[in-house]
Parts: C-alpha cells; structure tokens; sequence
C-alpha cells in the first residue's frame, strides 16, 4: 500500500517538473508568442514554473517516508488543489483551455483524494 502511494506521488510529480523545467526554460512563449507577451508576464510565468519545480522537489523529500509527512503531504495536496480551483477560475473568465490543461486540473483537482490514503498509511506505521 505504502509503495502504490510512493509511485503515484512520484509519477504525479513528474508533471510539475517537467512543466516547470519548460517554463524556466522558454517562458511565457511555451504557450504564446513572445509579442503577445508583456516582460512582467514573461516574469511572473517563469517565477510560477521555478514554483512548480520547487513542488516536484518536495515531493520527492516527502516520498521517502511518506507514512511521517501528513502535515506536509496535505499542505502540498491543498496547494496543487488550490492551483486548479485558480485554473478553474480562469477557465470560467477567459474560456476553455486547451484539453493537456482542462486534464492537468483534473488532476490538481483530485489530489486531495491521496489524503485519506497516506492517512492510513500514516496511521498504520504508528500502530507497528
């Protein structure tokens, strides 16, 4: 049970960092063109995706043992949940994304049902 949630948290993360490495890496032109881009655009999407490495990062410090980060396993869930209620936010403002984004929120959408997972893996380590 432990190494079923170790290995979808770990391919999970793998979103974050590759979109963030992207991001880092080519800026707001991974989605538009450069002259459709503002420089104070360009920073704050690039500032977003070392955000999103950052995440991947922790998680894989989470990962190792996992069943001893509830607090930080939820603070991270509730972020990545939070993340999608804003992409639900702007999908409702501007319009529907591009179908790789509308599943991307799916998923950050749905994080939070590993909680009760890791709840239990947590709680079983504390009762062996």
């Amino acid at each position: 049970m432990k190494r079923a949630l170790q290995s979808i948290v770990l391919l999970l993360s793998l979103l974050p960092l590759a979109v963030g490495t992207l991001g880092l890496l080519f800026g707001v032109e991974f989605y538009i063109p450069a002259a459709a881009a503002s420089p104070n655009l360009d920073s704050q999407f690039r500032f977003m995706s070392g955000w999103d490495v950052g995440l991947a990062i922790i998680i894989w410090w989470i990962v190792p043992q996992i069943e001893r980060q509830t607090a930080l396993f939820r603070i991270v869930s509730m972020a990545v949940f939070l993340g999608g209620l804003g992409r639900l936010a702007a999908w409702h403002v501007t319009g529907r994304p591009a179908t790789a984004v509308v599943l991307v929120a799916v998923i950050e959408l749905l994080v939070p049902l590993l909680i009760p997972w890791q709840a239990r893996i947590a709680s079983a380590h504390q009762t062996s």
